[in-house]
């Protein structure tokens, strides 16, 4: 059974910019521009996530165990994907999901 992601209710997303709907600041702001996910400031290499389509993958020490892959409307881990670890994305944008799986934001 696959698990659906939600965006809790005290956060917002547009798809371009995630952050929490009250007391949002640029260092709990999270944007997007179609190709990296990283913090509104202070954003570095390993603190970046890189997104082509396909795959959600850390910009440094990328490997198949931290790499998120997508089919359809579904996103599982590359390497050892599971009923219990698939998750359903429903519509939500790919920043919102990564701010759930890999920046544990929510």
């Amino acid at each position: 059974m696959n698990t659906k992601i939600d965006l809790p209710s005290n956060w917002v997303c547009d798809g371009r910019e995630l952050k929490p709907k009250n007391g949002a600041t640029s260092s709990s702001t999270w944007v997007f521009d179609g190709k990296e996910i990283k913090p509104k400031s202070g954003a570095t290499s390993s603190n970046t996530w890189l997104w082509d389509g396909k795959e959600l993958k850390p910009k440094n020490g990328a490997l198949s165990s931290n790499t998120w892959m997508v089919e359809g409307r579904k996103i599982k881990p590359k390497n050892g994907a599971i009923s219990s670890n698939t998750y359903d994305m429903d519509e939500l944008p790919i920043l919102a999901v990564a701010g759930k799986l890999v920046l544990r934001l929510y």
